[in-house]
This record gives structure tokens, sequence and C-alpha cells, in this order.
């Protein structure tokens, strides 16, 4: 369905699988969002990407995130020394969380995963940077691989250490895009997503966006979703805030 006002073709690209049933990581652990966003990737692209998520061992979203996080996840970091990749309270950081899924597709014939952190590079206008992230992220789709990608929340807060405000990094969250428009017209500014949100296991209906309001020099794009409230709790009573997209594992 085309949302009125958001600007783009009907013509969509989505997820090879679309009508899976998405894994809820609530089901195992709250900082769960990493490993069940790898078996949505998995369950929602095509036959070949279908084969890893089906070899997991378990019938429910409780049992094969557990799984998951037994077999790969309770390995140590390459990244962070003296610990494990996934942990309670902390989750996953996105190298760890590749490692993860390069691993679990070793012997099933399917392209590397790799990640990249969507970043905008000096010189390059907002509005190329718009249409850069969207085809890194249908390059994954159409080798059959819905991308996982990052949602992190800023917030405008006071710090000690450098002794004034500035924006901040307060939580990340990984979900899995399942559908975009095909194509940007030229100039675009925004574009409509469909994605799995782990917590819960929902899916839901968002838009990536160039505008980042007061966080003028923000290197990210703008993320609005609804109905996916990363790191609202720990934002303090009148900070502004801004969701953004920061970084993506597929496939290209």
């Amino acid at each position: 369905m085309l949302l009125p006002g958001w600007g783009y073709s009907q013509e969509t690209l989505k997820a090879p699988n679309a009508k899976a049933s998405p894994i809820n990581q609530r089901r195992a652990y709250g900082n769960a969002c990493g490993p069940a966003s790898l078996l949505n990737a998995f369950q929602y692209g095509n036959e070949k990407w279908q084969k890893i998520f089906h070899a997991v061992p378990g019938d429910n979203s409780k049992s094969k995130i557990r799984y998951v996080v037994a077999a790969w996840g309770n390995k140590p970091s390459k990244h962070i020394k003296g610990t494990n990749r996934w942990n309670a309270k902390q989750g996953i950081n996105l190298l760890d969380l590749t490692d993860m899924a390069n691993e679990m597709r070793a012997s099933h014939f399917v392209p590397k995963i790799k990640y990249k952190v969507l970043d905008q590079n000096p010189m390059e206008s907002k509005t190329r940077f718009i249409k850069r992230c969207h085809s890194t992220i249908a390059k994954s789709m159409t080798r059959g691989l819905p991308p996982i990608v990052s949602i992190r929340r800023y917030a405008y807060r006071y710090n000690k250490e450098v002794g004034q405000k500035s924006w901040w990094p307060i939580r990340a969250h990984f979900v899995v895009i399942t559908e975009i428009p095909k194509s940007l017209p030229q100039g675009a500014t925004s574009f409509r997503i469909r994605y799995v949100d782990p917590y819960g296991g929902f899916v839901r209906e968002g838009r990536i966006h160039t505008e980042t309001g007061s966080f003028s020099r923000c290197p990210y794009l703008g993320a609005t979703l609804p109905k996916t409230e990363v790191g609202k709790s720990f934002v303090k009573a009148g900070e502004e805030t801004l969701l953004t997209l920061s970084a993506i594992i597929g496939t290209w």
C-alpha cells in the first residue's frame, strides 16, 4: 500500500518469503534483537536462505533463539577482548552479529554476509546519500536476503566529560527490512519501509529520511518508526532525541 505524501513509485521490492511469521525475541531474552533478527532475515529470504533458518533446532521463537545464542552467541568476541559475542545486559554489536551470520551460513552455499556503516560521505549530498542507502538495501533484497539494519537513538544532553551539551547515542536495536520502493525518484528525500521488529515479533511500517532536525551534523539518515520506540525509556524529561538508520548487515 502506498502511504500518502511519501513520494515514490507504487512498485515495491519485497522479501521473497514475505508471509513468514516473525521471531519474537521477548520469548527468550530481552536483549536478543540481534539473534532474533538473524533468524528473521533468513526465514524471510529465498529458499536457500530459508534452509539456514530451518537448520536451527527448535519449533518456536524461544527454542530457536536460545539455540542460536548457545551455539554462536556464547563464543568469544573477536572484536572486544574478554567478552562473548552476546550477553544478556548489552546484547550484541554489529561486527559480532556479522560473524555469527557468516558461521550460520558457512555450509549452505550462499553469498558471504557483510556489514556496512551507513554514514554520509563528506562530499555527498543528502539526496545522493539516501539513494546510496536505498541501493544498498535493495542489493541485499534482490540477492534473496532481507537485510538487518541497526536503528540507533541519539539524545541531546549534557556530558560532564566535555562540559557541554551534544548528541549522544543512547540505545540501538536491530530490525529486518522486508519491503522498500523498487526505485526512488530524482531528488527523493525519504522512502517507506516495511520491517520486522523482533521486540514482540511484529511487522511494522516506517520511513527513512534525510531530515534530522536540530542534529544538523548527523552523519546518518533519520528514521521515523512510530511503533518502535527504541531507547525512549532511556530519554530524560525534556530531552530532544533522534532515531537514525546507522548500519546494515546483508549481502551485495
